[in-house]
């Protein structure tokens, strides 16, 4: 049977399973799912804070009713009010109640939204230019077939990935070292399993992610491009609910259960499949993970090949409502990724076993407590340690010598926040952070000991504050505030005036000037390409303000927004300038590959959207388009184009949602990253003749993906969900990454790196 049959009787089976599952029980269900079915089979769209109806469920209304009955219905049994603001939208408020003590809970403010279903249902742009996804309310996006984290970010304009990895996200030119990634507070220096082609992070028990390009809080440092903040569920559960799931790649199974009236705890563990079976997706991954290395290069002499590779991740989060005025909460992950190899080869006369082990851990924990002095004073504490370790043994059959590597990273910190509303309309937003990073790195043959290790450590101390401004029409917000950080180690100081305004105008329409400037003392460099095996040659190192600075960065973005009768546009324009990279954070693969050389980048650019919702059907159009260069003096007077430039990027997505049915597509175009010819000499002095820096481009990069699910019930209490994907469904061959070497007999190649080929994906969960 063919691809396109296969694929056909896969979607005719959820579309089945759809119409089996029609038949309505007389069953309670959330609020927040029903009102998600009635916009789809109404030209209304609901506006709420998800906050006030997350945990309130109601009888599931006759079918025979209309509309407007079934509002009825709904604020009969909620008492809760819907009120028509216009043709197209109804606003839903939930009453005040009087809650007894017992019942009284702690709920962080709403931030001001400015743009709702940005690009999707659940995806919304606040008025402090941030944009937060809400995994609760999610649509199917193009492609994926669960809610990957780092995937689901790349729909976002201004969000790319060069390479098509999760671990290597570019947010306007910047590398993916430069992203300040945290879950629920705790920083995340392992984002991603299969060596960057999945989320590390489980996507089922994230609901909400948050994403700064620009105008970050005070209360965040140690990042010059992006702050991308994770969040698991923030309420106590009252109900217990568990659901599990299988896809082509992984297994796993989450649960979230009310210890008592008080407190909640959520686990989720999960874990590679192919120790099992092997699919077809995990075959293509793993081609595309391990090409053009150490496991992938096929030696004349090699006789057999055996891999044994696995990733899993497990977190726990604990939340507990000590009184009507505390809350506190407990996190821990873990997440891994190991490779071991083994190789046997044929050399004079003998055979020689090869093993080579690689491991890359990521742990982390976390404690989080916050009180509710009065009605204008909080106050919470947050403190975390995290440490990241990545290991190889890499034995060399002839000589007998066995390479060992190994780079480590420890980082403990606390942080102090308050905020006080001393007016209705302003509020001040004050703390204090320190934070203490270790990072040992080491490389001997044999053995590694401590002759072996460099080490390195930096403590910081950092003052923030911010003041913000809301008129009381809500149609301004302007925030403007400071980060003081000091390095002891460099007896350095640094100050970060950091500025978001947003102004409604027109009635539809929005402004807003968003400015930063921020500082970044952890960085990632590559010493070698074929460290740790060359598949993950990436090493974190602190900053010494000799070969490695600490990074300083500034940026100004201004935009425009305007949203009515379900249409969403949106422009913004940018120029961000970094200080102090160096060139081994760049990942060279030309005449600067061994270079020691220290500059800057400048990245200009405008992200453009528009969408369009009309009855079921949703379509977005986004362009960005991006002039990104490198200022190197030692090298040249004049700009290099950036190895993360992409000029052009255009993607074109839609979707069609039907009662639980949905199903959706997707085109991404853009320009081929920069690339360094050789000349047509070759080789000058035994050494590559290169042409200009980066003065080509690979071809253009172009992707088509399809996605489909259906929700059905099983029994009363037993839920399903079944899904699938096909990434590059044209299985259109796309070069991400291009350089030449040498084989054994002095004859250049060139090495081209693909990325994924047409790849299917199938989950099916259950959900008690």
């Amino acid at each position: 049977m063919n691809k396109k049959k296969y694929l056909f009787l896969i979607i005719c089976s959820l579309f089945f399973c759809q119409l089996f599952s029609q038949e309505k029980s007389k069953h309670s269900l959330p609020l927040i799912e029903l009102l998600e079915i009635l916009e789809k089979h109404s030209s209304y769209s609901f506006s709420y804070a998800n906050e006030d109806l997350k945990n309130i469920k109601v009888p599931e209304p006759p079918n025979i009713l209309s509309f407007t009955e079934t509002i009825a219905f709904l604020k009969k049994e909620t008492g809760i009010e819907f009120t028509i603001i216009n043709n197209e939208q109804i606003a839903v408020k939930v009453k005040a109640v009087n809650l007894s003590s017992k019942e009284k809970i702690l709920i962080e403010k709403l931030d001001e939204v400015v743009l709702t279903n940005f690009i999707a249902p659940g995806i919304t742009k606040q008025k402090d230019g941030s944009l937060e996804i809400d995994y609760n309310t999610l649509n199917i996006l193009p492609g994926l077939i669960e809610p990957d984290v780092l995937q689901t970010l790349q729909a976002l304009p201004g969000v790319e990935s060069v390479n098509e990895t999760v671990s290597n996200i570019n947010v306007r030119g910047g590398t993916n070292d430069q992203n300040l990634i945290l879950w629920d507070g705790i920083r995340v220096y392992q984002t991603g399993h299969f060596f960057g082609l999945i989320s590390a992070i489980n996507p089922h028990q994230n609901k909400t992610v948050k994403l700064y390009k620009n105008g970050t809080p005070t209360n965040y440092g140690n990042s010059v491009s992006s702050v991308i903040k994770l969040s698991s569920d923030q309420e106590v559960n009252k109900t217990f609910t568990a659901e599990a799931g299988i896809t082509f790649l992984s297994i796993d199974a989450y649960l979230d259960t009310p210890l008592d009236d008080k407190s909640s705890i959520q686990f989720s563990a999960r874990s590679s499949i192919n120790n099992a079976f092997i699919t077809p997706t995990y075959l293509q991954y793993y081609d595309r993970a391990f090409q053009e290395t150490e496991i992938t290069e096929n030696s004349s002499n090699l006789i057999k090949t055996e891999e044994d590779f696995k990733f899993s991740d497990i977190s726990f989060r604990w939340l507990y409502q000590l009184s009507e005025k505390d809350v506190l909460r407990i996190n821990y992950f873990y997440i891994t990724n190991e490779l071991e190899f083994t190789a046997n080869e044929f050399n004079q006369n003998n055979i020689y076993v090869r093993r080579s082990t690689l491991g890359q851990k990521n742990l982390g924990m976390g404690a989080f407590y916050k009180r509710n002095w009065t009605e204008k004073f909080s106050s919470s504490f947050q403190i975390y340690h995290t440490n990241y370790n990545l290991t190889s043994s890499n034995e060399n059959n002839l000589s007998e010598e066995e390479i060992n590597q190994e780079n480590k990273l420890n980082e403990n910190s606390f942080k102090i926040n308050t905020i006080y509303k001393f007016h209705s309309n302003f509020q001040l937003n004050s703390g204090y952070e320190f934070t203490s990073t270790n990072i040992k790195d080491g490389e001997a043959s044999g053995e590694i000991t401590e002759e072996n290790i460099h080490s390195e450590n930096l403590n910081t101390n950092s003052l923030f504050s911010s003041a913000k401004y809301t008129s009381p029409s809500k149609n301004t917000v302007a925030e403007i505030g400071i980060r003081a950080n000091y390095f002891n180690k460099f007896n350095l100081f640094l100050a970060e005036p950091r500025i978001s305004f947003n102004q409604k105008f027109l009635k539809d329409f929005s402004a807003i000037a968003l400015g930063e400037l921020k500082s970044q003392y952890t960085t990632q460099i590559v010493d070698f390409q074929n460290d740790f095996l060359g598949i993950e040659n990436r090493k974190w190192q602190l900053a010494d303000q000799e070969n490695i600075p600490v990074l300083r960065s500034k940026q100004l973005s201004l935009g425009i927004h305007y949203q009515k009768n379900k249409w969403l546009a949106s422009i913004e324009s940018y120029i961000k300038r970094v200080n102090g990279i160096t060139s081994q954070s760049q990942g060279f693969q030309n005449q600067y590959e061994y270079a020691r050389i220290i500059g800057d980048y400048e990245a200009k650019g405008i992200d453009f959207l528009i969408s369009k919702k009309i009855n079921r059907f949703n379509t977005r159009v986004s362009y960005s388009i991006t002039d990104n260069n490198y200022y190197f003096e030692d090298l040249s007077a004049n700009a290099i184009p950036n190895n993360f430039e992409i000029t052009n990027s255009f993607t074109l997505a839609t979707s069609y949602s039907y009662k639980d049915f949905e199903i959706s597509s997707g085109l991404t175009w853009r320009s081929g990253k920069p690339f360094t010819p050789i000349s047509e000499t070759g080789l000058t002095n035994n050494q590559f003749d290169y042409e200009a820096t980066n003065s080509s481009n690979l071809k253009d990069y172009f992707r088509v993906d399809i996605s489909a699910s259906q929700k059905f019930k099983i029994q009363k209490k037993l839920q399903a969900y079944a899904g699938i994907s096909i990434w590059n469904i044209l299985d259109h061959k796309n070069i991400i990454n291009a350089y030449y070497q040498q084989d054994d007999n002095n004859q250049i190649y060139l090495v081209e790196q693909k990325a994924l080929g047409l790849t299917p994906n199938f989950v099916f969960r259950v959900k008690f």
